[in-house]
């Protein structure tokens, strides 16, 4: 008799456990085993993802009084829906540096509340001796929202010839 009681409390115990597991504590204010805990992704339908997007374009190549030849650059950070639609970051911001042929350069811009953010500058001068150089183009892209942080980075390489 003795070893049927013990396997039906054995039994009543596993079959409590798992309900009372899921139980909630009103001692729990907020978080996990709370009451009025939701988890993460609850309450009907994904959360909207967005996308940043960086840019480098090259947009031509200009002659100082000098002689030497630089490079104008433009980069941006931009911030898309899944329809690829602009969309207002909390936060957004980029910076980026032109590495060469005969220094570095750089440039930097944000904003709150903004789907875009650009920077326009030259890398340094090509001297005007002629031949050809490579201008290393590096951008870092951040934005926030709702919450999420988004961080990208792009990169390029920028040919200047100089000759006459």
């Amino acid at each position: 008799m003795t070893k049927y009681v013990g396997k039906w409390v054995l039994l009543v115990a596993a079959s409590l456990a798992a309900p009372l597991a899921a139980a909630c504590s009103i001692d729990i204010e907020e978080g996990p085993g709370s009451c009025n805990y939701q988890p993460p992704g609850g309450g009907g339908g994904t959360p909207p993802t967005y996308t940043l997007q960086g840019v480098i374009q090259h947009e031509g190549n200009e002659s100082d009084s000098g002689g030497g030849v630089h490079a104008r650059i433009r980069g941006y950070s931009r911030l898309a829906n899944q329809n690829n639609d602009r969309v207002d970051a909390d936060y957004i911001e980029v910076r980026c540096y032109a590495y060469g042929p005969t220094a570095t350069t750089m440039d930097y811009d944000s904003e709150t509340n903004g789907a875009l953010v650009d920077v326009h500058f030259y890398s340094s001068a090509h001297p005007p001796i002629g031949g050809s150089g490579i201008v290393n183009v590096q951008c870092t892209h951040h934005a926030e929202k709702n919450g999420v942080t988004y961080d990208a980075t792009s990169a390029t390489q920028i040919a200047i010839s100089n000759y006459p």
